[in-house]
């Protein structure tokens, strides 16, 4: 396969992740219409305010998750890594005085180290990603409880509260505005640069991508180490915003799961080689707006996991069937 050929397969998944995204967006639409048809509160201002902070999280793990699907990686290390971020932020913002901003940096940072963790797990070891990830996923569960040593984090600076709740006009939450500028600039480096198109290369032919003189590990590595800056930014926006983290913070809510449903659902294919960050958030506030529509039909709790792992086969399920008509007809 040519350099030229593989720019061109990267065209096309662009116009069909469009048609996705705008599907995904229709049904979201008619989902909201049809509870709010039942309860009319589901479209009030202060739940729509809530799903949507409740989509950032969920949304900035899964623009993480989703550059590690580009290469045909998986990361499940994504929530200590949240929960060891919104531990270390919020501890050092209450004994420290940490700024917000150094807070950002810090989480950032953070978050950034231990994806060079999984990096060099799947990059130099040549561990498979499912391994590894699960294997760093014990390893920062671990580090969690040693660094809180039973301690939680009860309350954050103003400073933070207000980074948290702070809203655009009134029921547009900064942090959903925040998530769209994350995600535009994501957008323009996978577009428009050519680590971009070369983390596109890497995912849809590995072989391919070499002999076209693309140095692989580099392209792997970082895509780790962006899932888990991204991680890491996400932990402190859940710190900031629910003023409160444990040792269990992240881990228990399946947020890796989760993260990777929301790829997929948004159009991220498991294979590799295509995906966007749009469909990606759109993912992101589709599971919510399912799993707040769960709480409004007073669907038993224990019901969302279940649904969040029909969606994922759902998705994969689609993938494969996208990907089986790609395959150019001999």
């Amino acid at each position: 396969m040519t350099a030229a050929r593989l720019r061109m397969g990267q065209r096309s998944p662009g116009r069909r992740g469009a048609a996705r995204e705008l599907a995904l967006g229709s049904i979201i639409v008619v989902i909201c219409l049809g509870m709010a048809a039942y309860r009319s509160e589901f479209l009030s201002t202060s739940n729509i305010e809530f799903m949507l902070v409740d989509s950032v999280v969920l949304g900035l793990v899964a623009l993480g998750e989703m550059f590690v699907l580009l290469v045909r990686g998986i990361d499940l290390s994504v929530a200590p890594i949240v929960g060891l971020s919104a531990l270390v932020t919020g501890m050092l913002a209450n004994s420290g005085g940490l700024s917000l901003v150094e807070a950002i940096f810090l989480a950032i940072a953070l978050g950034a180290v231990l994806g060079c963790g999984n990096a060099l797990l799947v990059g130099l070891l040549r561990l498979p990603p499912i391994i590894a990830t699960l294997g760093t996923l014990f390893v920062y569960s671990g580090l969690m409880f040693v660094y809180t040593n039973g301690k939680e984090v009860n309350s954050v600076p103003s400073s933070y509260v207000r980074f948290a709740n702070s809203e655009v006009v009134s029921g547009v939450p900064a942090q959903a505005l925040l998530l769209v500028v994350i995600a535009a600039a994501v957008w323009a480096i996978l577009s428009h640069t050519v680590r971009g198109r070369q983390l596109y290369a890497v995912g849809n032919h590995p072989e391919a991508a070499r002999h076209a003189g693309i140095t692989v590990l580099p392209i792997v590595a970082s895509a780790y180490i962006i899932c888990g800056a991204l991680s890491g930014f996400a932990g402190l926006v859940l710190v900031s915003y629910s003023s409160y983290a444990n040792s269990t913070t992240g881990t228990g809510t399946n947020i890796e799961l989760a993260a990777i449903a929301a790829a997929l659902v948004g159009g991220t294919a498991l294979s590799g080689g295509r995906g966007g960050p749009f469909g990606t958030i759109l993912g992101a506030f589709f599971l919510t707006v399912i799993l707040t529509s769960v709480v409004f039909l007073h669907v038993p709790a224990v019901w969302e996991p279940a649904g969040e792992g029909a969606l994922i086969l759902l998705a994969v399920g689609i993938d494969q069937r996208l990907n089986r008509e790609r395959v150019p007809q001999s």
